[in-house]
């Protein structure tokens, strides 16, 4: 059956399909090579059985499944489905509704197309703009921060600052905010107005060391968007900046923070008791722990909350909010995600590289 409607997804849908013995790591790349966000949960013969989406995917990682975890246990066996004959007007306001973006047409438990209710949120080039923390002395990088500073440490000839500009680019980014500080001018003499980077560069200066949020109280003047997104000059990750903004939107939140499952080793033999009696002893235990990436995106309002050129860190500045009762909220991603502010982690990267 061929639909005469814009909102039908124009895409081979058996490249959106996927088998309940398949795993989360074969979805991402179907979802990869589809484009259509959403995975089609099939059996042997094709038969419908549920969807998978990329929310899906990052819940399930955040409660411990990993990408080998098989998709028959965290798929959605009971999701909005339309059949051959639906209203056009009545689906787009039901699955706005349950705040989804796609819906299976089914009939006869065969999928016959995919029914996308939404106009792109996101614009090819985005004028929100990207504020980079690019201030720090960069103490765990010495002896090579002690004459350039932490954003110009070079990686394959390369400035980590770049690699994280370059990386944001790809996702239309072109206007660029760099608080700075320490070895300020080395950093304004290298990129300038950005226009070597085919984007727009401007600066603040702090005037003494402010904190990991502290400088976005120079930005009062500087950002007219609704929001911005933040970052620091030492996070390489290849998160999809495009599902953060559009989750951030769709939520309405006032802060989302990415987050991601970070396996931590204690290097010691753990042991259980009670009382005075030896219950068990678990050797280098391994525990799963969420982090705070120190991506985010804000709504440029919370500036005016922030005192002018007052120290503040940003684990302050978030329970400030949530005391405030500000909207909150963590963005799950399973994408790598690099800290390179250590010497461990930067020879870890650089590994990558090869």
């Amino acid at each position: 059956m061929t639909y005469k409607t814009k909102y039908l997804l124009d895409i081979d849908i058996k490249k959106t399909f996927i088998k309940l013995h398949e795993t989360i790591n074969d979805a991402l790349k179907s979802l990869n090579n589809s484009n259509a966000r959403i995975c089609i949960v099939v059996d042997k013969k094709n038969f419908f059985k549920g969807v998978l989406n990329d929310g899906d995917i990052r819940r399930a990682l955040l409660k411990g499944k990993n990408l080998t975890t098989k998709i028959s246990n965290i798929y959605n066996k009971k999701p909005i489905v339309l059949n051959k004959n639906f209203d056009e007007k009545n689906s787009i306001k039901k699955l706005k509704e349950n705040n989804l973006d796609n819906a299976p047409i089914v009939d006869n438990k065969k999928v016959i197309g995919i029914f996308n209710a939404n106009k792109p949120i996101i614009k090819k080039n985005l004028e929100m703009p990207v504020v980079i923390m690019s201030g720090g002395k960069g103490s765990r990088l010495k002896p090579t921060t002690i004459k350039i500073p932490k954003a110009l440490v070079r990686i394959k000839k390369t400035p980590m600052l770049t690699l994280v500009i370059n990386n944001l680019r790809k996702y239309g980014f072109f206007n660029f905010i760099l608080t700075t500080f320490y070895k300020k001018n080395l950093i304004k003499n290298y990129y300038g107005n950005g226009k070597k980077l085919n984007i727009d560069i401007k600066y603040v200066n702090e005037k003494k060391p402010l904190g990991t949020a502290g400088s976005l109280s120079l930005l009062k003047n500087m950002i007219k968007n609704k929001f911005f997104l933040l970052t620091n000059c030492d996070v390489i990750s290849e998160i999809n900046y495009k599902s953060l903004l559009e989750f951030h939107i769709k939520n309405k939140a006032d802060l989302t923070i990415a987050v991601k499952k970070y396996v931590t080793e204690n290097h010691y033999g753990e042991i259980n008791i009670s009382g005075i009696n030896v219950r068990n002893i678990v050797e280098k235990p391994k525990k799963n722990i969420i982090i705070n990436s120190g991506i985010y995106i804000l709504n440029s309002k919370i500036i005016k909350i922030l005192k002018y050129h007052h120290y503040i860190d940003m684990n302050e500045l978030i329970m400030k909010l949530i005391k405030k009762n500000k909207k909150v909220i963590a963005f799950p991603f399973y994408e790598n995600w690099f800290d390179l502010g250590t010497k461990e982690q930067l020879k870890i990267y650089k590994s990558t590289l090869r």
